[in-house]
């Protein structure tokens, strides 16, 4: 083999000297002495080269260059906003003397050309990516070539062509139409179609070639069929089938030895970076002097390739090197900016046998690959910035690697996800806590699930839960104990509401999965103190944590901490922490006295050996309970807390109504009682019982025994009627302690107190209802059977003391359920015949009757008022008016026609005025309360009997009571009772209310009257009504008002309701109001002249046509 010729020695001192300027040194050069149109050309001539160099690229795009020339040199001209355009350019800011002109085109023409090197360099790669897609085929495969769909610049060329044939045959206006259908094309101009396609002949010349290729297809077709022999057909076909299989196993062969030979590339590589490296740092020249020279057959092409003369002999068909399994695709600045000739790889191959010994050069592949990867590798930094990415690269990745990645990664994304989206993340925080080993990362990505989301709504809070729960069912208590509930409790007094309830929230999720201790100790700790947080869901939410430790909690210790803290909550002041105490807390604390000692194997135990257990239930709950009541019974005393007192007895009241199914299972859980049931006999509870429990307070449901639930009831109430005298410890705890307590407290009731009376009515009833009726009868009555007698003994003596007769209405309650109505009977009558009597007030009679009548008890209480009706004492016939009033719209309309509304009309027509006086009320209810037409004419013939009586006018107090009915039944009267007869009388009572001289009476008619015309005002009536009946008796109201000083009070009310008037009969606001008044005055006082004149026998001219509405049809 021939040597290559050695250069000369004026070239190798060229090549020396020039070795190591580059394009890059002379661009900065450039730039450096402000040479920007010699650096402009410069980058011009290397990017058609196709060597552009980054540094003047990023220089001449960015717009800032140009401006720091502007500032610099205020000649210059600014560069303009917009390097495409010349809308931001402002030609006015120079002189007409054309300052500035030459610099301003060239600075134009350059952006116009860049723009347009821009366009074109993206159109030319654009069209080169679309013609590589597809290879050429060859001419005699035209037709077998799938056309597929068309291509952009397949497009534009034939739209180029179409328009050219149109234009040159004559279809000028089908050639404009087309072009306006394509007015993205440039028709003029054959480079917009692609700037590297050539253009091809017309269309006709295209067509006419095509006829040609087809005849000549045909005919090569025509003449091979007619000269082809079968049988060598057919030798030739498996010779190719059999040919075609030899390289299928070969091609398989060659497969397998690739993907050998690719495996052991992978590992060369890695040893080949680790000895370029060594290389690389022991700065041996040797190699790099031994690198053969272009000049010397392509060998040393590489080492001089950084210099500028060598540019010259770049060929472009040069061949380009691959990628083909050394991935090197992004390279550093300082590598491809050197310009390198690349070698030809027939060169590398013809000199791979040859050892020259002139030249010390290395002759193995892989010393010229080592040499390869030292000038164009790019090696990644030794020293990582991310740690974790430093950790992956450099070292095997394991599992327990993967979650320590996982783990340090989500703390940094996290907090840049989106806040919708955040829960997303909350899967793998919790598989990673589940995973990582580390506590202290599992601390930290558990504070980022608790600080997800600033104020999470209740389902973020759910999923957050969920999350939780899952950590707790996979890692178990001492995670939870160790980890998640140090991260609870410093998120107690977060100031975000949210966060505070989330708190609240987990520890009820995560009750189940806490050990014993930890939750009677920690977990209680932390719920006693959001106690005392001041918003109410969060409180709420406490307490239902609070009634699921005590549910789960078997430390009797703690039994008494968990009942200080009920009874706190007892006086919380939002209702909805009050309720879910009495409803949820204080039933599981019930239940909870039952598993310390009042089970029924206990018992049983304790009976055996004759102890005394006055049990847990009875010795603490229930006696803190009654104490409370009667220290809040006391305060009632006081009038200035009677109203804070008045809301605990109800709460109090309603904690021990919803303990009492307790309270039975403990009494009726007796020896006496088990030994007579037999295991397999089941019985459902009482209806009425079921009725009054919840799902904590049904005895099915927290009482477990052997024997049924049922059943045991059934027997106890068996026992208690067999066995009235019997009794035992529980029982006589409730008969002894309870009852007497409970009806002590009832004495100190103030009789106006309604609201609390009638809790204790309600409560007295429940007990009655739970624990049976053999109970209420043989035990409850007894004692309340005895304070009567004493009643009745101070009330028959005639003392000026008035004792409390609270126990009246819960005596007749206690007598319904125990179902003797005879006995009910005859103590509402002594009552209702000996109170009137000896001046007591009749409050407690109307409750008993009401609440007589929601029991269903109609007619035994109209059948003992009706003993009152024909009663001989006055006082007995008004009380039981007073009474029928109460109780009227309780009746069935049978019972009203055929018994009430005889008693009232009865009553209507006694001799004596204060019975009189005390039906009225009863027959406005009446017409109120019912809808029947029969019973209203009886009522309006009873009410016109009273406003036509003269007599009458004297007694102040019907008059008043007339008064105060008439104003109740306006809005609930016929409208010609109304118009025809309520109106005027209340016209007329106003007038002669106007002439009273008493003046207290005046006073309290001027209010009754106040009160009745507010409900006339407001109710439908007509515009003669109003200004000719209602206006005046308003006007003379008004005069009253006025002249009182006592009722100065009232003016702006009479005020109002004139206003309201006059706006009904559009009365002009110019009238005299004075001349008004006077007039309308003047007109009342002649008619209650007329009135009063006239015989008593005469019915008033006001009421000429009341005679025919009360005729029977």
């Amino acid at each position: 083999m021939s040597h290559p010729p050695q250069p000369k020695e004026n070239d190798d001192k060229t090549e020396i000297s020039s070795k190591h300027v580059t394009y890059n040194d002379i661009a900065s050069k450039l730039l450096q002495d402000k040479l920007l149109l010699t650096a402009l050309e410069l980058h011009t001539e290397l990017v058609e080269s196709g060597r552009e160099l980054k540094q003047l690229k990023d220089f001449f795009s960015n717009p800032g260059n140009f401006e720091l020339q502007t500032q610099e040199v205020s000649s210059r001209l600014s560069r303009s906003g917009s390097q495409v355009t010349l809308d931001s350019l402002d030609l006015t800011r120079y002189s007409e003397d054309g300052g500035g002109t030459d610099e301003r085109v060239a600075v134009l023409e350059f952006e116009l050309r860049k723009a347009k090197e821009t366009i074109n360099a993206l159109r030319n790669n654009l069209t080169v990516a679309t013609e590589s897609e597809t290879s050429s085929p060859s001419k005699g495969s035209l037709r077998n070539v799938s056309v597929g769909g068309i291509k952009p610049h397949e497009q534009r060329a034939l739209n180029f062509l179409i328009n050219e044939y149109l234009l040159l045959h004559g279809y000028k206006l089908t050639s404009i139409t087309f072009a306006d259908e394509n007015e993205s094309q440039d028709f003029d101009d054959w480079d917009d179609v692609g700037l590297n396609i050539s253009k091809p002949p017309e269309l006709l010349a295209l067509y006419r070639e095509g006829l040609k290729q087809t005849w000549q297809d045909n005919t090569c077709v025509s003449t091979q069929t007619g000269n082809t022999d079968p049988a060598k057909e057919i030798v030739k076909t498996m010779a190719r089938a059999k040919e075609l299989e030899d390289v299928k196993e070969k091609a398989y062969s060659l497969e397998l030895e690739n993907s050998k030979l690719n495996y052991s590339n992978l590992k060369l590589q890695e040893e080949l970076k680790q000895f370029s490296s060594q290389l690389l740092s022991s700065g041996d020249n040797e190699t790099l002097s031994q690198v053969p020279n272009v000049e010397d057959g392509g060998a040393k092409g590489t080492a001089g390739s950084e210099s500028p003369e060598r540019f010259e002999i770049i060929d472009k068909n040069m061949p380009v090197f691959k990628e083909d399994n050394i991935s090197n695709s992004s390279f550093n600045a300082s590598d491809w900016m050197n310009l390198s000739i690349p070698v030809d790889s027939r060169d590398c191959d013809s000199n791979e046998e040859s050892k020259p010994t002139d030249v010390g050069v290395y002759t193995s592949k892989e010393s010229f690959i080592k040499e390869v990867f030292s000038l164009c590798y790019v090696n990644a930094p030794s020293k990582i910035e991310n740690e974790v990415l430093g950790d992956v690269v450099n070292e095997d990745i394991t599992s327990e690697k993967f979650v320590r990645v996982v783990s340090s990664s989500l703390l940094r994304i996290i907090p840049n996800i989106i806040l919708n989206k955040r829960e997303e993340a909350i899967p793998l925080l919790v598989s990673t806590v589940h995973l990582n080993p580390k506590a202290s990362e599992r601390d930290k990505l558990l504070q980022q699930l608790f600080n997800l989301k600033k104020k999470p709504s209740e389902s973020e809070r759910n999923m957050i839960l969920t999350g939780l729960i899952g950590i707790a069912k996979c890692s178990g208590e001492s995670l939870v104990e160790n980890e998640i509930l140090p991260q609870c409790w410093l998120q107690l007094t977060h100031k975000h509401i949210e966060r505070r309830l989330l708190v609240a929230e987990a520890c009820i999720a995560l009750m189940v999965y806490i050990s014993e201790p930890i939750r009677n100790s920690l977990c209680l700790s932390m719920l006693q103190q959001m106690l005392e947080d001041k918003e109410e869901t969060v409180r709420e939410t406490v307490v239902r944590a609070l009634s699921i430790l005590a549910a789960l909690c078997n430390d009797r210790d703690k039994y008494y901490q968990i009942e200080q803290l009920a009874f706190n909550t007892l006086n919380d002041s939002s209702k909805g922490v009050v309720n879910l105490n009495i409803q949820i807390l204080f039933p599981v604390l019930g239940k909870w006295t039952l598993n310390e000692g009042d089970e029924l194997f206990c018992i049983r135990i304790l009976s055996l050996f004759g102890l005394l257990f006055p049990g847990f239930l009875t010795s603490s709950l229930l006696k803190k309970l009654l104490h409370k009541l009667n220290c809040y019974i006391k305060d009632t005393e006081s009038p200035s807390r009677i109203n804070m007192s008045s809301d605990k007895i109800l709460r109090v009241i309603s904690v021990l109504e919803n303990l009492l199914p307790f309270l039975l299972m403990v009494v009726a859980s007796h020896e006496n009682i088990i030994s007579n049931i037999e295991k397999d006999m089941a019985v459902e509870l009482r209806p009425e019982l079921k009725t009054l429990c919840t799902t904590l307070t049904n005895p099915e449901k927290f009482f477990k025994s052997e024997v049924n639930c049922g059943m045991i009831l059934y027997e106890f109430d068996k026992y208690v009627s067999d066995n009235p005298n019997m009794s035992w410890e529980e029982m006589d705890w409730i008969v002894d302690v309870m009852l007497p307590d409970l009806l002590n407290n009832l004495h100190h009731i103030e009789i106006t107190q309604q609201s609390l009376l009638q809790s204790f009515m309600n409560l007295l009833s429940r007990i009655c209802i739970v624990f049976g009726r053999s109970f209420a009868r043989y035990k409850i009555r007894p004692i309340l059977q005895n304070k009567i007698q004493n009643l009745e003994q101070v009330i028959s003596s005639f003392n000026q003391f008035c004792p409390s007769l609270n126990i009246v209405p819960v005596y007749l309650i206690v007598l319904t359920y125990c179902g003797d109505l005879e006995e009910l009977s005859t103590v509402l009558t002594k009552f209702l015949c000996a109170l009137p009597l000896c001046g007591s007030p009749l409050d407690c009679l109307e409750i008993t009757v009401r609440r007589l009548c929601e029991s269903g008890m109609q007619e035994t209480v109209v059948d003992c008022l009706w003993t009152g009706v024909v009663h001989q004492r006055p006082l007995v016939r008004a009380a039981a008016a007073t009474l029928f009033s109460g109780i009227a719209g309780m009746c069935s309309n049978e019972l009203l026609k055929t018994k009430v509304t005889a008693a009232l009309v009865t009553l209507a027509s006694d001799n004596d005025i204060l019975v009189r006086t005390a039906t009225i009320p009863a027959l406005g209810n009446l017409i109120t309360d019912c809808t029947v037409k029969e019973i209203h004419d009886k009522a309006y013939m009873q009410l016109q009997t009273y406003l036509s009586d003269s007599n009458l006018r004297e007694n102040h107090t019907l008059l008043r009571q007339l008064v105060v009915t008439l104003g109740n039944i306006v809005n609930s009267c016929t409208p010609s009772f109304r118009n025809e007869v309520i109106l005027p009388q209340l016209t007329t009572l106003s007038s002669f209310m106007s002439q009273m001289t008493n003046q207290t009476r005046k006073v309290d008619m001027a209010l009754a009257l106040l009160e009745a015309f507010t409900n006339v005002v407001y109710s439908p009536l007509n515009k003669q009504s109003i200004s000719s009946v209602v206006v005046p008796g308003l006007r003379c109201l008004e005069a009253v008002v006025m002249d009182n000083q006592t009722l100065q009070v009232h003016r702006e009310t009479v005020s109002s309701m004139i206003k309201e008037c006059d706006n009904k009969t559009d009365v002009p606001a110019s009238v005299d109001r004075n001349q008004t008044l006077n007039q309308g005055v003047e007109e009342m006082r002649q008619k209650v002249s007329k009135i009063f004149n006239k015989p008593t026998i005469s019915k008033p001219n006001s009421l000429p046509n009341l005679q025919g509405i009360f005729k029977k049809k």
